[in-house]
């Protein structure tokens, strides 16, 4: 017996019986005895049949909200992941821009600012040339951090996979 057939074995079981005695000739008594006895099993079918359906759609309320909750979750998580990864870039990024800098400004002190002391010793020039540096320095260090970030979010890509 499959596992249908034993779930609806009862059900069936009615429904054959009474599908015979239809077959059969019959009294009116009879056939009044068997309506009501097939009215009482429909009854009850009924009411299992209304309490199944009651019982599904709570469940099913449930499921629909617990999906909601993670697909909510599921967006936080991610929000949360993106700011980490924005922070590590932004962290790695200072550190390289940090050490470019300081490689800049001895370079600058050791080649440059002698250049301008036999030019004419002008200190505007430095401070031009520094000033540079810095605005040089910050648009590097807004590239070096998209690359880090786009780099570390193509990792985390294929780390799912």
């Amino acid at each position: 017996m499959t596992r249908e057939e034993k779930l609806f074995r009862r059900e069936n079981e009615i429904l054959t019986k009474y599908t015979d005695l239809i077959a059969k000739e019959n009294s009116p008594e009879e056939t009044s005895k068997a309506l009501e006895k097939l009215t009482s099993k429909y009854g009850d079918l009924l009411l299992q049949t209304r309490f199944m359906t009651w019982v599904s759609g709570r469940l099913e309320r449930k499921l629909q909200r617990t999906n909601r909750e993670l697909i909510n979750n599921n967006k936080k998580l991610q929000t949360t992941l993106d700011e980490l990864t924005r922070a590590e870039a932004t962290r790695s990024a200072y550190a390289i821009i940090y050490f470019i800098a300081i490689v800049l400004f001895v370079l600058e002190e050791f080649l440059v600012e002698p250049l301008i002391t036999e030019l004419g010793g002008n200190v505007g020039y430095g401070i031009l040339i520094k000033l540079a540096i810095v605005l040089l320095l910050k648009l590097a260090e807004n590239i070096i951090e998209r690359k880090i970030r786009m780099n570390r979010k193509l990792m985390q890509r294929k780390s799912r996979q």
